[in-house]
């Protein structure tokens, strides 16, 4: 049976934040590369100049950094992602053993809480947890989930237990 329960934790809005580390790597890319494009132009120009500009100035600007944070966001998932990823999964509690309690913080099990059942290796070489609430998987492994996307509430280990 299994020992799935409706949410008694409450995390606080970093854990939640930190469930999608690839929206971070994106957004810090996006940030960090208009931040560049726009050192680029006030080098050149000054920044009383930039501000003072026409109006055909800033759809010229608009122009260029709307591509410009596109490019950013490939460049974030590339640059941030394999340091967001661990720093996040460090933050909610990994890593994870077998009989850790944790909370689920994202995707459609969002809110449960269940005990982790098995820890493996992912296809990216990182640790993925296994819970025990789904018995019947029927080839959809929704009970398999990223260390950063579990909140650790309790760790409840014993003593000799085999993680992999």
């Amino acid at each position: 049976m299994s020992n799935v329960h409706k949410n008694q934790a409450k995390p606080n809005i970093l854990h939640k934040i930190c469930a999608y580390p690839e929206i971070i790597s994106c957004v810090l890319g996006a940030c960090g590369f208009v931040a560049f494009i726009l050192y680029l132009l006030t080098k050149e120009l000054h920044l009383f100049a930039l501000i003072a500009g026409s109006a055909m100035f800033w759809v010229q600007i608009v122009i260029i950094l709307v591509p410009a944070s596109l490019l950013g966001f490939f460049l974030g998932m590339r640059i941030f992602w394999p340091f967001v990823r661990v720093i996040c999964s460090r933050f909610n509690g990994a890593p994870l053993k077998i009989g850790d309690r944790v909370l689920i913080l994202s995707g459609k099990q969002k809110g449960m809480i269940d005990y982790v059942h098995w820890i493996s290796t992912g296809q990216g070489g990182w640790d993925m947890a296994t819970l025990n609430f789904d018995p019947g998987h029927d080839g959809q492994y929704t009970d398999l989930f990223e260390e950063y996307s579990l909140l650790k509430i309790k760790s409840d280990n014993p003593a000799g237990a085999v993680s992999k």
